[in-house]
């Protein structure tokens, strides 16, 4: 290669960094936790769980800042340890020191019908250089908050892959009454094989004794109506409810191109009728604006 080549290739080299970068996909390297958002508390207390690792979580509170010790992925599965780390407040701070990794959190309550931890997602905010802002959306309680932050498909070129999880014990004071929420999870395979509709609800304040949902889905070569039910598999918290279907392989094929899809729900709660429509694919489960709005 000549040394004009060699220039070249490297000034095209130059020249594809320097848009990466300017686009925001090259790693900038560990964050810094003493540059941390003005509303950021600084406490003065610190303490520690187990024998926390650079790339480990880091919460604080108005009063104490907890350094913690990264738990295993079955940790999540397994429910809070004896001796994990309590925390009151409405709200607390998390540092997640490598560029790129997003932070998760859920927070788990008590078991009243015997289907596992209730479970809420509170609100995380990214604040920006590593910090993030985690607050309360649920009941005034004390709760198992599980936190996980790591590398995904959004991790800039160079950054860390990874990721590190913890528990802290966290006690909120405020009541915070969210809306309802639902979702619409659609199901259909490409290869003629069957596949499903399911319908959840979240949070609904109503009895739930009379239920019935009909969902129609209009693709691009017809459409497909069904029936959904209360599934046998399904087992909801107080004020949740699943509702499930299955879409026969041929009510799928029916539908033609699955990709953009169109669909109608009517959902008929305790003497009052909610409808939504909208479209969709079987990548996404979209959240159904309604009709009157969901109790």
């Amino acid at each position: 290669m000549t040394h004009r080549s060699i220039r070249k290739a490297a000034l095209i080299v130059m020249a594809s960094v320097s848009a990466v970068a300017l686009a925001g996909c090259i790693s900038t390297g560990p964050k810094n936790i003493e540059r941390a958002p003005e509303e950021v508390p600084t406490p003065a207390a610190t303490e520690t769980a187990g024998t926390p690792g650079p790339d480990d979580l880091i919460v604080r509170t108005a009063d104490t800042e907890l350094h913690l010790e990264s738990l295993t992925e079955e940790a999540g599965y397994e429910g809070m340890p004896d001796g994990t780390p309590a925390i009151s407040g409405d709200e607390l701070y998390v540092f997640v020191r490598q560029d790129g990794w997003t932070l998760y959190a859920e927070q788990r309550g008590g078991d009243p019908v015997g289907c596992g931890p209730e479970s809420r997602e509170p609100e995380v905010t990214d604040l920006g250089n590593g910090w993030w802002k985690v607050s309360n959306r649920s009941a005034a309680g004390t709760y198992a908050l599980w936190l996980i932050a790591g590398s995904g498909p959004s991790l800039p070129f160079g950054g860390t892959v990874g990721a590190s999880r913890a528990y802290v014990e966290w006690t909120t004071k405020t009541d915070v009454d969210e809306p309802a929420a639902s979702y619409l999870d659609i199901t259909a395979y490409a290869d003629g094989r069957d596949g499903s509709v399911t319908l959840g609800l979240l949070g609904v304040e109503t009895p739930l004794t009379a239920v019935k949902a009909t969902v129609t889905l209009e693709g691009s070569d017809g459409e497909a109506t069904v029936e959904l039910f209360t599934p046998a598999w399904a087992c909801d918290q107080l004020g949740d409810l699943t509702l499930h279907a299955p879409l026969t392989a041929a009510q799928v094929t029916s539908l033609g191109d699955t990709d953009d899809l169109s669909y109608t729900v009517e959902l008929f709660l305790d003497g009052v009728t909610y409808t939504s429509s909208g479209s969709t694919n079987t990548a996404s489960a979209p959240e159904p604006d309604w009709t009157p709005t969901l109790p």
